[in-house]
């Protein structure tokens, strides 16, 4: 019963965090100004569903899982070590993707969404760590 509770909060507030991210991206970023919408450059289209599985399994049970096994040889402990784990997959997983896709949706949104990753990488995995330690 324990493994539930490291892994609902992290998941829920990654789902919430990428919920208002979406509707920031809405509300503050300009609806296709200048930005080519053909069909290859449109940005493949997420449900909801698919979206909340990929966050469970990697910003929850597969950073649980890591950290579980490898935090002992981590030099940091806790929500620390969690955010370690969260900035290295972010640099190397998050902004790679973003920065390819520049082209099509343009450096307001890429810089919008990159925030909104860091946000969600970087606080789900800190909460994992602190869940972990106690």
């Amino acid at each position: 019963m324990r493994n539930v509770w490291t892994i609902i909060p992290p998941w829920t507030y990654a789902m919430l965090v990428g919920w208002l991210g979406r509707w920031g991206e809405r509300r503050w970023t300009p609806s296709g100004d200048g930005i080519d919408q053909t069909p290859e450059n449109a940005a493949p289209t997420v449900t909801w569903g698919h979206g909340a599985i990929t966050t469970l399994v990697f910003l929850s049970l597969l950073p649980s899982a890591l950290l579980s096994i490898l935090g002992p040889m981590i030099p940091f402990e806790g929500a620390r070590a969690g955010l370690a784990l969260g900035i290295v997959a972010f640099v190397f997983g998050c902004v790679p993707i973003r920065l390819l896709e520049v082209r099509s949706r343009g450096w307001d949104v890429t810089l919008w969404m990159i925030l909104i990753d860091l946000l969600r990488v970087g606080g789900a995995l800190s909460i994992v760590g602190a869940l972990l330690t106690f």
